[in-house]
């Protein structure tokens, strides 16, 4: 199983990617974050620099569903992409 979730915000290239046994948020092509071992959910962090130089922390929060892993991504506190509701940032 391999679940993948790719988004830009304030042109940042964010990507998350879940597999059985890693977990990794990539930010810009670099890895910020990386769980290794399988686990029922899992939280990834990072850390963006806003247009005005400001850092903004990133925190991925993923869980095993039914069928398929939940994700959640928000950046300084705000929902900015959910499974159950996906719009972009």
């Amino acid at each position: 199983m391999r679940d993948l979730w790719e988004l830009t915000h304030s042109s940042h290239r964010i990507r998350v990617e879940s597999t059985w046994n890693q977990k990794k948020l990539w930010v810009d092509g670099v890895l910020q974050d990386d769980q290794p071992g399988f686990a029922l959910s899992s939280r990834l962090f990072g850390k963006l620099r806003g247009m005005d130089g400001e850092i903004q922390d990133i925190k991925v929060s993923l869980g095993l569903g039914c069928c398929h892993t939940k994700c959640r991504i928000f950046i300084a506190d705000s929902l900015v992409y959910s499974t159950e509701i996906a719009w972009e940032g």
